[in-house]
């Protein structure tokens, strides 16, 4: 089987944000001009695709058109949000709180970030500030979060259940809610909440693992193993789901099943440790791509594609012209089983730089996995006269020759 090349470096947030403006009184400034809502629809796709340049580039093009309108400042912000480019956001966010004071989401959306840095009174603050203008779930949430960072359980307790109040449905608040009782040791009351947090959300990692471990921590094993199997099949990377089963499994007198899931669960420890440092040190420095780079890495070790790329689609957003994170982006495409948008990134990588060499062999493997013989085989030809010495392309080009395309893989 040919393996995609794939180089390293060296080895979200607390709530939602709001996502736009939805006012029910005519907004104190104008309405987006069509071509600019057009624009702003293609940023909200590429963002949804996590395309953060591309995002950026056409809100910036929107903006060039109608200049500093809130809609298109907050968009911005909530792009760079999401990229943990927190300064950048609170620049756009405060741009549209000075000219539009009362816009949805914009105080939130502030408070939010203040609680990613740690700075907990003051997300209270603003997300009071926006709870003065609308009543929400949401921001209730938030202060109960923010409440029980600064271990003030009761006040968290009072803010969820508000949350609650407003919304029933809400399963994240529910969660929170279950959390907060495990911490204090007020199981049963913890397990009400996991509960209903589970049965609003049954696909929810979150909400099955909490209600997993519940169960365990309450004498439950046999109820809780179903629960924890699920998490650590669909989330093989899951530390504690790992060692909450390890331990159900001990008490249901499966010793040596026991013993492997705990080892596992060992293993899994000292990569997430790792993960943490990474995630620190992300935080510390928010403009390193090689600090998101080397969290993608470990990110991937663990199994967590999806997250793995975001982090490696920041670092190609801060270092465009770096193509091995475009090529390890194409590498986690293909293991998400999205072998189309690796091609491309591929094509535009080499496309950029046509001396890429190992851009040129990962376009061939992905060629000969379609059945594109010709194609594998014009990639890999360019590899070998780039680079004569690298043993890849003089391979695949012999395999090319004497085995059918669909064993190339």
């Amino acid at each position: 089987m040919q393996r995609l090349i794939g180089r390293t470096a060296l080895g979200l947030g607390l709530l939602l944000t709001f996502l736009g403006a939805c006012r029910e009184k005519q907004p104190a400034y104008p309405p987006l001009l069509p071509e600019v809502q057009a624009l702003i629809a293609q940023a909200e796709a590429a963002f949804a695709q996590q395309q953060f340049s591309r995002a950026v580039a056409l809100a910036d093009s929107a903006e060039a058109l109608q200049p500093e309108h809130p809609d298109i400042l907050f968009f911005k912000g909530r792009v760079y949000t999401h990229m943990r480019l927190l300064d950048e956001a609170d620049s756009l966010y405060w741009l549209v709180a000075r000219r539009v004071p009362d816009y949805a989401g914009v105080w939130h959306n502030l408070a939010n970030n203040a609680a990613r840095r740690g700075q907990f009174r003051e997300a209270i603050a603003l997300f009071r500030r926006e709870l003065a203008l609308r009543p929400n779930a949401l921001s209730w949430r938030g202060i109960g979060r923010a409440y029980a960072e600064l271990g003030r359980p009761d006040s968290a307790r009072l803010a969820l259940e508000t949350a609650l109040r407003y919304d029933s449905t809400y399963a994240e608040a529910w969660l929170d809610l279950a959390e907060l009782n495990e911490n204090e040791g007020r199981y049963d009351e913890a397990l009400r909440a996991a509960r209903r947090a589970w049965e609003l959300a049954p696909k929810s990692l979150v909400a099955r693992y909490r209600l997993g471990n519940l169960l365990l921590l309450t004498g439950q094993p046999a109820q809780a193993r179903p629960l924890l199997e699920s998490v650590v099949q669909e989330a093989p990377w899951h530390q504690a789901a790992h060692y909450s089963l390890g331990r159900v499994l001990q008490q249901l007198g499966e010793t040596e099943a026991a013993r492997r899931m705990l080892e596992r669960a060992e293993a899994l420890r000292a990569l997430q440790a790792k993960v943490e440092q990474a995630e620190l040190l992300v935080a510390n420095t928010p403009r390193d791509p090689y600090a998101y780079a080397t969290l993608g890495s470990l990110l991937r070790r663990l199994g967590q594609y999806r997250e793995a790329l975001y982090a490696y689609q920041v670092a190609h957003f801060l270092a465009p012209d770096h193509l091995e994170f475009q090529n390890n982006m194409a590498v986690l495409h293909l293991l998400l089983g999205e072998e189309d948008r690796a091609i491309a990134l591929l094509e535009a990588a080499v496309q950029r730089d046509t001396t890429f060499v190992d851009g040129w062999i990962n376009l061939g493997i992905l060629y000969a996995r379609q059945g594109r013989r010709e194609a594998a085989r014009r990639a890999w030809e360019q590899a070998l006269r780039l680079a004569p010495e690298r043993p890849e392309p003089r391979r695949y080009l012999a395999g090319l020759t004497t085995i059918a395309p669909d064993t190339l893989r």
